[in-house]
């Protein structure tokens, strides 16, 4: 799955618990211990975990993420599958309240103005701190094509 392997690239692998740049204890593949402490089987999760145990992880992140974005949009469904899985890579750094906020670039995608909806994520706090990905993302949003992570 691309959407798999470009989170990979951006989050990173980290097998020990950590502070990310927001100040949440972190690891695997950027899984926020702070507010999701424990596997979906109740299993609390180690401060230092194997690689086989953060792919787990993150699997099972990306299907939170979907689901709960769909929950609270639900016509992200009325996109294309690179531009669908952009927003959702968006909602996993951000939270999906974080991305929900950004209405003008919902409103665009709603629309299909895609050169819009391109703009406006780049003129936001998200792309003034973290540059490279959300140059990355809002392109795959504009032109409806995967990005390749390196």
């Amino acid at each position: 799955m691309i959407l798999i392997e470009q989170l990979k690239f951006e989050e990173g692998l980290r097998l020990t618990a950590y502070r990310c740049p927001a100040g949440f204890k972190t690891i695997g593949y950027g899984h926020n211990l702070d507010a999701n402490p424990k596997t979906n089987d109740g299993v609390r999760i180690p401060d230092k975990i194997s690689a086989a145990f953060a792919e787990d992880l993150l699997g099972d992140d990306v299907d939170k993420t979907r689901e709960k974005l769909r929950a609270a949009w639900p016509r992200i469904e009325e996109f294309d599958a690179a531009r669908r899985d952009a927003f959702i890579n968006m909602a996993f750094q951000l939270g999906v309240n974080g991305f929900i906020r950004f209405e003008r670039l919902r409103a665009a995608a709603l629309a299909l103005d895609w050169p819009m909806a391109y703009s406006q994520a780049l003129k936001s706090n998200w792309a003034a701190q973290t540059p490279a990905r959300a140059k990355r993302v809002a392109l795959q949003i504009l032109t409806g094509k995967y990005y390749q992570a390196p």
